[in-house]
């Protein structure tokens, strides 16, 4: 299940940098191997794009059984922290400013010590701190393992049904240096067998709403009252189950406006003999499931999707997808004549709302078959497309440049004002859920900026619009503070810095 990514800038010297989750030694297994997490430190363009293991000064080499990670400023300070989620208890890093972290789990009361998947910083009551969201998995321990017959009939692994589901955390930002759990109070408290999490405001009613991926089990949709509250409204939303009625397995989850109407449509990655769930957003709060008619079905049908993510990876005005496949069962072909346990990841290329499997002429990076699981996207070269960061079990991680040439784009990063004005309301440092519009060629694109997407992975914070043939652009921009930023006549193929200090 582990094997989640991030791509973030730690040192703030405006590239990414990588983190690379790890599993560990369970107890009662005797081995000399020491697996911990690591980070690499991107050394820019004048090393060639090359990475360092700083993992040791940095101090974030977790050893526990890794799952994910999140990233956010949830102090405030400038500067990013880092959550990792774990088997076990989880881990909150902060930021010392100078290239390393310290462990502050203990005193900000973050370390949930439950099995959990994928995670979110998201500033759910707007108050201009980040909180934080776990997603936990199933109630299980080395001692309650239960082994199951395979299609050989051998010992194997159990369908994830044989488990209670575990309870979410939602923990508060107090604002001081410290959480408080208020997973019960707000409503997110309903056991499930989570595995991905997205946060955005999906019915534009002013707060963000949570969307959860459950494995083998209904998904949930938390609708936000406003007043610290969610209801669960999965079910009477349509997103819960796929069009048959039927409950899937879901992992990996991401948003993106597919078909230009301002709103946020999901997907969502699912085991073989399912296929990836594409639900279109039909406004407040409903949504269809439209994976035949998008496309989706048919080239996700054998495989086993787990990190994706919405890009818009050749610069042309529209979302694409990139989804990484891989087996659970590291035997399952010795019982299938279809089914593998490595398989191919796939570039869907959206053509006019409908998509195509691309991946075929992508070139060697996507020519790599392993078992993959995290996924993280970003800019890691800054040359105006996104790259990939792609964590596989066993095996390396994989960094995939995108080598594309066409079409223009712009790039947008926020500051908030929170941490630097002392008075009013202002939006977290980050911009985490910042609304931003591009308009260009009559054409409007929206994206959010966001912490939580993919599958234990956390992406570029940074705002990336393919623009195609435009040479210049207008963009407008909703804070969560209610403020707006406008601008007109933006060049293309740069990167802009937008502050809410700036903003009306």
């Amino acid at each position: 299940m582990g094997g989640g990514v991030g791509l973030f800038d730690f040192d703030g010297d405006g590239d990414l940098d990588a983190y690379l989750v790890n599993g560990a030694v369970l107890p009662g297994f005797e081995t000399d191997l020491i697996s911990i997490n690591k980070l690499f430190r991107n050394d820019g363009a004048e090393s060639g794009w090359s990475f360092t293991d700083v993992t040791e000064f940095a101090g974030v080499g977790d050893p526990g059984y890794g799952m994910g990670c999140a990233v956010g400023d949830y102090d405030n300070d400038g500067d990013l922290d880092l959550y990792v989620t774990n088997f076990g208890p989880n881990v909150l890093y902060r930021n010392n400013g100078d290239g390393s972290f310290s462990d502050v789990t203990h005193e900000t009361g973050t370390g949930d010590s439950q099995w959990s998947s994928s995670a979110g910083f998201l500033d759910y009551d707007a108050d201009g701190d980040l909180d934080l969201y776990s997603v936990s998995y199933v109630q299980f321990t080395l001692e309650t393992n239960k082994l199951c017959p395979g299609t050989d009939g051998k010992p194997g692994y159990c369908s994830p049904d044989v488990y209670e589901g575990a309870h979410d955390v939602l923990y508060r930002n107090d604002g001081d240096g410290s959480f408080t759990d208020v997973s019960e109070a707000s409503g997110v408290h309903r056991e499930g067998r989570g595995m991905g999490i997205v946060a955005s405001d999906f019915d534009r009613d002013g707060d963000l709403d949570i969307y959860v991926a459950n494995d083998e089990m209904e998904n949930f949709l938390y609708d936000n009252q406003g007043d610290g509250r969610f209801d669960e409204i999965g079910l009477l939303s349509g997103a819960a189950y796929n069009e048959g009625g039927e409950a899937e397995a879901g992992m990996g989850v991401d948003f993106a406006d597919i078909d230009g109407d301002g709103l946020y449509d999901l997907l969502i990655g699912h085991y073989d003999d399912e296929t990836s769930t594409l639900y279109r957003n039909l406004g407040a709060l409903m949504f269809s499931d439209e994976t035949t008619t998008t496309g989706i079905g048919p080239p996700s049908r054998l495989r086993v999707t787990f990190g994706l993510v919405f890009a818009d990876l050749d610069n042309d005005a529209d979302s694409d997808a990139l989804v990484v496949n891989g087996h659970v069962l590291d035997n399952v072909e010795e019982g299938s004549d279809v089914a593998t346990y490595k398989q191919p990841n796939q570039i869907m290329e959206n053509r006019s709302g409908r998509f195509i499997d691309a991946s075929g002429g992508a070139g060697s990076g996507l020519a790599v078959i392993k078992a993959s699981r995290g996924l993280a996207a970003g800019d890691i070269d800054n040359d105006g497309d996104i790259d990939f960061l792609v964590g596989n079990v066993m095996d390396s991680a994989d960094l995939l440049i995108n080598e594309t040439n066409a079409g223009n784009w712009l790039t947008l990063e926020f500051a908030g004002g929170a941490g630097r004005v002392g008075e009013g309301r202002w939006t977290n440092r980050d911009g985490v859920g910042t609304r931003v519009t591009v308009i260009a060629g009559g054409q409007a694109q929206v994206k959010d900026v966001r912490s939580a997407a993919s599958y234990q992975s956390a992406n570029d914070l940074r705002v990336h619009f393919g623009l195609g043939d435009a040479t210049a652009c207008d963009v407008e921009v909703v804070w969560p503070s209610g403020r707006m930023s406008r601008m007109s006549g933006v060049q293309t193929n740069q990167q802009v810095l937008i502050d809410e200090l700036q903003a009306k």
